[in-house]
């Protein structure tokens, strides 16, 4: 085994990122195993807490990609398996939504965590917006805070050229999705956020394997691709990633009988949620505005400048200034993986800062 392996291995042992809960059996279903893991630094009470809700192959791997950032900033991370991927017990299609909600005000208590902040990537939006709408208290009553990172579009809004022949592939093509999405991750590129296969490597094997340079995990350019194939290798071929083959068919609404729950549409969405923020702030004068935060890749193979256009108009026109505070960034040289995976001209260091700066 090589040094470069030797502490790759070492980097993804910690406990931290391998943690896990059970969720009672209900009439919907048996008993479920959630895994999870958080940044190294969670321990620390006094940091705020960010729940950070994933991309379509997102995993809680994603603590790692976080956690020398998070501690550099101040702020702590927590990153779920969503059904199906990791060590996550798989759902039928129409529990992913229901689970994901039953396991988030578990999670919080089992971490003894009362409030966070949320903030999402790509296929996450769906995720977060039903949070939000079903758990607004867990949001710092004096700051809350939800960010969205190359926020989801369907295709029927984005004119997205990918997921319109996607969406035109038999439902049952949706089982080898992330046998395909592996293939890809583990030879073209490094794993990422892992939201598309389609994203080209940030930076060349020679470079991974020259440069001293510290990277996104604190450690040699080398090391951090160890670390990489590591996670891709125990993802795809020791957990599981066949979550993603469910998540592909309900970002695209293939099956008719199961919906976005609170955001199937959008703007019906933005509507309420500013209608109950305006009442919020009738009730309590000094009730802390809802932050909102949009931010975009310049470049975004999974929904363009359509579907930027259309996500944008629907939060700008749906939302009273004197209820919900929102901004919309377009974050230079970045494209749907690297808004988020990439600690310089990504989003995450934006959103950290803030996230302490209100704490």
């Amino acid at each position: 085994m090589s040094s470069a392996t030797e502490h790759a291995v070492r980097l993804l042992a910690p406990r931290n990122l391998h943690q896990c809960l059970w969720l009672p059996e209900r009439p919907s279903h048996a008993r479920l195993r959630i895994t999870f893991a958080t940044t190294s630094n969670f321990d620390d009470k006094s940091l705020p807490c960010i729940l950070f809700v994933g991309p379509m192959f997102g995993s809680r791997y994603n603590a790692l990609l976080f956690n020398k950032l998070a501690k550099d900033v101040g702020v702590r991370v927590i990153c779920v398996d969503r059904p199906g991927i990791g060590g996550s017990t798989p759902v039928p299609l129409r529990e992913r939504l229901p689970v994901w909600l039953e396991t988030v005000p578990a999670l919080l208590q089992a971490l003894d965590v009362k409030h966070v902040s949320l903030v999402s990537h790509s296929a996450g939006t769906l995720y977060l917006l039903n949070t939000l709408d079903a758990y607004r208290e867990i949001l710092h009553s004096k700051a809350p805070y939800v960010a969205l990172l190359a926020p989801w579009v369907h295709m029927q809004y984005s004119g997205s050229g990918l997921w319109t022949a996607a969406s035109k592939l038999p439902q049952g093509a949706f089982s080898y999705w992330s046998g395909l999405s592996g293939f890809i991750n583990q030879n073209v590129q490094s794993l990422g956020a892992l939201s598309s296969a389609f994203t080209p490597k940030k930076s060349s094997t020679c470079e991974a394997e020259t440069s001293s340079q510290s990277g996104n995990y604190g450690v040699s350019k080398k090391v951090e691709a160890e670390v990489d194939r590591l996670m891709a290798d125990y993802l795809f071929n020791w957990e599981s990633m066949k979550g993603g083959n469910e998540e592909a068919l309900l970002l695209l609404k293939k099956d008719a009988s199961v919906s976005w729950g609170a955001c199937e549409d959008y703007v019906a969405y933005v509507k309420t949620l500013n209608e109950r923020e305006t009442e919020r702030q009738k009730q309590d004068e000094g009730y802390a505005k809802l932050k909102v935060r949009l931010f975009f890749a310049k470049s975004d193979i999974m929904i363009g400048k359509q579907g930027q256009n259309y996500f944008e108009d629907v939060w700008k026109s749906g939302c009273a200034p004197d209820a919900i505070e929102l901004e919309s960034t377009e974050m230079s040289g970045t494209n749907h993986d690297s808004v988020l995976v990439d600690l310089e001209k990504g989003a995450l260091r934006r959103i950290f800062e803030e996230i302490k700066g209100l704490a």
